[in-house]
């Protein structure tokens, strides 16, 4: 009979029904699981996705989970997944130099890990007539960077990492979410010698690459964590810096006007006193931020610190003038470490003296 007037039986109709009932399963299944992955995603954790993926490298290193708890938002899919451990392969991003020193102290690479966030810069106003820190975008930068390191975190206790090297963190912003911050935070998650493990079992993050996490071990040295911060500051032009803005050339940041405008005063060298000062205040702000967060992680000190630094003016009138005003925008970022004089290795051997013949 031709396939036009084939009639189904009733086996093909109970199969295509039952095709169907399971397509619609696995849809629903879909739409949970991307639900839920949101909503993990709202409290701050790492999506189910994921956390799945990452559970089965503890599961290589144990076998089974039993005993331990993951990270809060992880820990469910962790027990959900300790059955499922299989042949698992690493991902690093160490160069090799930075592997071969690691390697040389028994640490051992387990996979990449990653922290992000897109966060939203709420209303702030147009301009400030006193310098003052812009805090709607310093709470943003340090509340994107904050959820940031804490995914990246959460990943490496997931796949129960010891610490977590060569972590970069990298800025931006996107066209498609204009008056957004973005944060991502990537690093190798690893397994330590017990001697190196942090005595309170927490995963350490670090910013140091693989050469200078060995070192500091080496020197009896302990990475703890990582100490940033971010701050914005606006420096409303004074009238001395307007006048230096001001006059024939349009002056040393772009500002219009003719010989009238300004009296002549931007033909002298000066220093805009108001701009410098308002430099250091976002440094100083920064840095006393990091400062707190050091003793709060029961550090000595912060080394392999990095500071950026990027500003922007923006044209104001005031009254009869116009000037420039500046906004300032301080990153602080570096490791965290505590002397531990018991942590340091047996000493290294000398490399043998190279001799040259000089006949």
């Amino acid at each position: 009979m031709s396939p036009l007037f084939h009639r189904r039986s009733d086996e093909e109709k109970a199969a295509d029904q039952a095709a169907a009932e399971a397509r619609r399963e696995a849809a629903e299944r879909s739409d949970e699981r991307a639900a839920r992955s949101l909503e993990l995603i709202e409290q701050g954790h790492i999506p189910m996705a994921a956390a799945e993926r990452l559970a089965r490298f503890a599961g290589a290193e144990t076998g089974a989970l039993e005993g331990e708890t993951g990270a809060q938002g992880s820990e469910g899919i962790v027990a959900e997944t300790s059955g499922q451990a299989g042949a698992t392969v690493f991902s690093s991003d160490l160069a090799v130099s930075e592997w071969s020193a690691l390697a040389r102290l028994g640490v051992t690479p387990i996979t990449q890990v990653m922290g992000s966030s897109i966060y939203h810069v709420g209303w702030q106003p147009t301009y400030y007539n006193v310098p003052t820190e812009v805090r709607v975008l310093s709470d943003a930068y340090n509340e994107s960077r904050r959820l940031a390191l804490g995914r990246l975190l959460e990943e490496a206790q997931t796949c129960r990492a010891d610490a977590v090297v060569a972590v970069e963190i990298t800025t931006g912003a996107h066209d498609w979410a204009p008056g957004s911050v973005e944060f991502i935070a990537v690093g190798t998650a690893v397994r330590l010698p017990e001697a190196m493990r942090d005595p309170s079992r927490q995963a350490v993050l670090s910013d140091l690459t693989g050469q200078e996490f060995a070192l500091l071990c080496e020197a009896g040295v302990r990475p703890v964590g990582i100490a940033a911060h971010t701050s914005v500051h606006y420096i409303p032009a004074s009238g001395q810096t307007q006048m230096a803005q001001s006059g024939f050339g349009g002056g040393l940041l772009g500002g219009g006007g003719g010989l009238a405008g300004g009296g002549g005063g931007s033909w002298a060298n000066q220093e805009l006193v108001d701009f410098s000062q308002g430099v250091y205040e976002a440094r100083e702000k920064a840095m006393g931020f990091v400062n707190a967060q050091v003793r709060e992680l029961g550090g000595d000190g912060v080394i392999g610190v990095e500071i950026s630094e990027h500003s922007r003016t923006h044209a104001v009138k005031r009254g009869m003038y116009e000037s420039k005003d500046l906004e300032v925008t301080f990153h602080v970022i570096g490791t965290v470490v505590r002397e531990e004089p018991a942590l340091a290795s047996q000493p290294t051997q000398s490399l043998p003296l190279k001799i040259l013949s000089l006949s």
